[in-house]
């Protein structure tokens, strides 16, 4: 009886939103503009992180400070993996920097979340940077060895945050010689707590060519987040900008279904939610003008005097393109090592820049690659068909996020 109460207000919310959908040209909606999209987006990027990671990172991070603040022998890291595409340096950055009750005093060595040029010469920058904090011992590795004295106990106060471990190597010869440096003074100052970020296919590959995982017992992945979930995090901007009667008490269950839903379109990541609600806007022709929309200011306007009306048809996965081999491996290599430069992107493949310029040209036309700041991205709403497509055609594809 439950199940059947459940599915038919399921049906009649899917029925409702394709309704909605399929009558778009009827009502005079039209899809939102580039420009609304961008704006939309900063308003998002200024939100902190989804409370229920952040509560997460910080009951883990509790946990296992206190255990290694009591014990010699515990675990003196934790690694938070996540979906290639979730943006997980944001993520720990908002939940330790302004985490009034931190268990500990907060240091970020490797602050830079960009690869630095010269990937090669990581493991000199890296060695560099960690310098400047007398509380880590980067040079003499041999003294790291000697013996741990209960006193020690007292002297473990310091938080380390490494938050995008995916930006410290390149698949090259000698592109990982940072993570294992990295990996050898985290593995030695005892008396620092390292907590460190990292999505799960750079993660999968780097213990493939360096067993990174043989070393960190602590290893943890960010939760699902359920409608609810994702409901309280964007509310503020929803409520902004959305139609005000698809918000009203009276439509409490078509609601639950379309967050339920943009949870299981985005298989519950952060960031392919907010691209494929953004996706699902829709505008009145009439209100499509450029200069209207530039002028538009979510972080001074309230529900109540906003000129703005969008509505929300039902959230869906968008198509891929048809790829080409070099495709593949150009969005698999930016999918194991995040944000990246074109030269980067190039070396990790072992081509010329010049044979992948018109390729990548493409991919941003259809909209499967972002950029920013210089910065190549695969665009989050693909990534789903994406893993099935490269898992399709033999490509090495992490079945853990």
């Amino acid at each position: 009886m439950i199940y059947s109460l459940i599915h038919a207000t399921w049906q009649q919310a899917q029925s409702w939103f394709s309704q909605a959908q399929d009558s778009d040209s009827d009502h005079g909606l039209v899809e939102i503009p580039d420009i609304l999209q961008a704006q939309l987006m900063e308003a998002i990027n200024d939100l902190s992180s989804p409370e229920a990671y952040r509560a997460e990172v910080q009951d883990a991070i509790a946990t296992a400070i206190e255990d290694w603040q009591h014990n010699l022998d515990a675990p003196n890291s934790l690694v938070f993996l996540s979906n290639p595409v979730e943006a997980i340096a944001k993520i720990l950055s908002d939940s330790i920097r302004n985490w009034h009750h931190a268990p500990g005093i907060v240091i970020v060595p490797l602050d830079d979340q960009a690869r630095p040029r010269d990937p090669l010469s990581l493991t000199q920058q890296i060695q560099q940077a960690l310098s400047a904090y007398p509380q880590i011992e980067s040079t003499d590795v041999s003294a790291m060895h000697e013996a741990i004295e209960d006193e020690d106990l007292e002297k473990r106060t310091t938080i380390c945050l490494l938050p995008c471990l995916e930006q410290y190597f390149l698949r090259c010869i000698g592109g990982w010689d940072g993570i294992e440096y990295l990996r050898e003074i985290m593995a030695h100052n005892r008396n620092c707590f390292w907590v460190v970020g990292c999505n799960q296919w750079a993660w999968d590959f780097l213990d493939m060519v360096c067993q990174i995982s043989a070393y960190f017992n602590n290893v943890q992945s960010l939760p699902k987040l359920d409608g609810p979930m994702l409901q309280d995090w964007l509310n503020p901007i929803v409520k902004t900008v959305v139609d005000a009667n698809n918000l009203d008490t009276d439509s409490d269950n078509l609601r639950q279904s379309y967050w339920k839903s943009l949870s299981n379109q985005s298989s519950g990541v952060g960031q392919i939610a907010v691209h494929l609600w953004l996706q699902s806007l829709r505008i009145q022709e009439e209100d499509n003008s450029t200069e209207k929309l530039s002028d538009y200011d979510f972080s001074t306007t309230t529900s109540s005097e906003s000129s703005l009306v969008l509505h929300e048809v039902s959230p869906s996965l968008p198509s891929l393109p048809t790829l080409t081999n070099i495709d593949r491996y150009l969005l698999h290599s930016l999918l194991i090592h995040g944000p990246m430069s074109r030269p980067h992107l190039a070396l990790s493949l072992g081509e010329p820049e010049s044979q992948l310029q018109s390729r990548i040209q493409l991919l941003l036309r259809e909209g499967v690659l972002s950029s920013n700041n210089g910065h190549l991205a695969v665009q989050a709403s693909h990534y789903s068909k994406l893993k099935t497509e490269l898992g399709n055609n033999n490509f090495f594809v992490s079945g853990n996020e």
